[in-house]
Formats: structure tokens, C-alpha cells, sequence
């Protein structure tokens, strides 16, 4: 089992884009009281595959941050930050202990986010010393998407080996068509960049050849542990009372609302009939509420950004066969 902490959902920036705003749920942060009852209940369970530590910004609250990686047995530690409150001292702190950073970082232009760049590079630049494969994690938004390739090939020159590019999840183009063919010279142009591992298109690959579809359980593979020890089944559900699992002091109880939503898994209505739909991620129900606040459908920009990536990882798969298909 997959187990993401929410530390906290505040945060020291506001980004345009940040799912957190549109929640619209109260801020809070783990007590000191409730700290060790969810590091008791998780280690109770003796399961603990990947222990994300998530926000928010989990570094307003480093102590906590610390005191779960050195109290909860996981087989790995993944931090997931925007990079604005790392510190040498922290990194070496996590490099020596094997915890993962992922760090935010929008490239050559982060006005979206608030922040000076060359704060973030700064940071960045550090961190990469410690951690030279740190994911760097990067949102596009319809503003920002014709300079998709530019921003990506800025952290490359950082230093930066890999990468994941996500859409802004309440994206609504202003003329879709337009939108989907940038969106496509766009990512057909991150796919040539060399050396670089992009997420996305490997991860897209990767299910490709193997013909796997990942299946969205609730609370089956993974949970989300809010910061006041409610337990639901994904970030996205966080505070909606039909989808809460339980909590640290019952522990998971997501029977109910396995009955409530056995739509939950299903891929989206708008994936009828579509040649590719085999190959489509479009069953995540995380990706599919943060985009249409329901987990029957997902938007048609996310539905356009499926597509590009599945064409643009076929394209990858024929050349790397010397231009035969599978």
C-alpha cells in the first residue's frame, strides 16, 4: 500500500493553478497530537510501500516532515515541494537518509506561481547535487503552453534529467482546435529532446508495450491521510464527506463508498469508441474529478492531452523499432 501524508494544505505561494484553491476546504496542518496517531496507525498496518509527504507546502513544517521519515518504515520516502523553502541542511539531511525530493519548477517564467526563477534555480541547482535525478515537476497552462519546449529545455540546461510536464487541470482552451494542434507541435518537440527522461511519454511507452491499463481502486493500492486523519482515497477527494474511507482511529472503511461510486474506476464517457481508448489513463478518478468535479468524464483539454501523448509515444515506439509498429 501507496500512503500519501497531507502535512498540510497551506502554502507559502498561490498559484494560479493550484487545485488546493479550488477545494475550496478549510487550511489546517497536522498537530502535534495527531502526528505520532498517524505515524501509529500507518505503522500498524505493517504495509507501507512508497510514504508520500505531500502538501500544500509539507516544508512549512520540516520537523514533521523529519520526524515521519525517521518514524514510519517505508520502502521509499517521497517529498513533493516548491522548492522555495529548501535549504542545503534539508537536502543533505534527505540524501543522506534516501528520501526523495520532487521540486516544482515552471521554467524560464514562474509569474504563474508567484515566485522569482532564480530562486527556484538557486534551489534547484542545490538540490541536483545531492539528488542528480530529481523529478522536476512542471504545469502548463493555455498562456504558457507555446513555450512548453523552451521551459522544459531551460531546466535541461539547469541540469535537469527528469521531467513531467502536467496541463493546468482547469484548463478550458479558448479555441480547442488551435489549442490541440499547439498542444501537439509542442510535445512532438519535447519527444526529441535527448537525454532527457520525460514522464509522461516513458510511463506512456511503458503501458504501451506491456498493454497494461492502470485500474483507479478505492483505497485498494493506495490512500490519502488528510491532515486531520481522515482518510480518503486520492488528494482530489480530500474533505468530500461520500468519499472519505475511514479514519486514523477506525481505520479504512471504504466499503461504503466502494458501493456509493462503482463508477469510480470506469474510463470516461468521452473515451467511447475511441481507436486508442486501450491505451488511455482516462480511469483515474483523480484526474478525472479534478477536471469535471465528477468521476464519470474527464475535460476535453485532458482528454486532447491523452491523446497527444499516446500518438507521440507511438511515434517513439516505431522509431525506436526502425519504424515498424508493434
Amino acid at each position: 500500500m501507496d500512503y500519501t501524508i497531507s502535512i498540510t494544505n497551506k502554502c507559502n505561494l498561490k498559484c494560479t493553478y493550484c487545485y488546493e484553491r479550488h477545494l475550496n476546504t478549510e487550511y489546517g496542518c497536522v498537530t502535534d497530537d495527531i502526528k505520532p496517531k498517524i505515524a501509529d496507525f500507518i505503522k500498524s498496518r505493517n504495509d507501507v510501500g512508497v510514504l508520500y509527504l505531500f502538501g500544500g507546502e509539507p516544508l512549512l513544517y520540516k520537523d514533521t516532515v523529519k520526524y515521519y521519515c525517521g518514524n514510519i518504515k517505508a520502502k521509499k520516502y517521497v517529498i513533493t515541494t516548491n522548492g522555495t523553502l529548501l535549504d542545503e541542511d534539508f537536502i543533505k539531511w534527505c540524501a543522506d537518509r534516501k528520501v526523495i525530493i520532487n521540486m516544482s519548477h515552471d521554467g524560464k517564467d514562474c509569474t504563474d506561481r508567484g515566485v522569482e526563477t532564480a530562486l527556484l534555480d538557486a534551489n534547484l541547482k542545490t538540490l541536483l547535487k545531492y539528488q542528480p535525478n530529481t523529478l522536476v515537476q512542471l504545469v502548463y497552462t493555455e498562456q504558457t503552453l507555446p513555450k512548453l519546449y523552451d521551459n522544459i529545455m531551460y531546466l535541461k540546461n539547469l541540469g535537469v534529467n527528469t521531467v513531467s510536464a502536467v496541463m493546468d487541470a482547469f484548463l478550458v482552451p479558448s479555441d480547442p482546435d488551435s489549442f490541440g494542434d499547439l498542444l501537439r507541435e509542442q510535445w512532438r518537440k519535447v519527444s526529441e529532446i535527448r537525454d532527457l527522461y520525460v514522464y509522461e511519454l516513458e510511463q506512456k511507452k511503458k503501458n504501451i508495450r506491456e498493454h497494461r491499463r492502470s485500474l483507479c481502486e478505492i483505497c485498494k493500492k493506495k490512500i490519502f491521510i488528510n491532515w486531520d486523519g481522515n482518510i480518503y482515497p486520492c488528494v482530489q477527494f480530500q474533505n468530500r464527506p461520500e468519499y472519505r474511507c475511514g479514519n486514523i482511529f477506525v481505520g479504512i472503511q471504504a466499503e461504503a463508498a466502494r458501493k456509493a461510486h462503482p463508477d469510480y474506476s470506469m474510463v470516461s464517457e468521452r473515451c467511447k469508441g475511441c481507436e486508442i481508448a486501450e491505451y488511455c489513463r482516462n480511469s483515474c478518478a483523480c484526474r478525472k474529478m479534478s477536471t469535471t468535479e465528477t468521476v464519470r468524464d474527464i475535460s476535453e483539454a485532458a482528454c486532447m492531452e491523452e491523446q497527444v501523448h499516446i500518438l507521440t509515444a507511438l511515434e517513439l515506439i516505431s522509431k525506436e523499432n526502425g519504424g515498424k509498429n508493434q
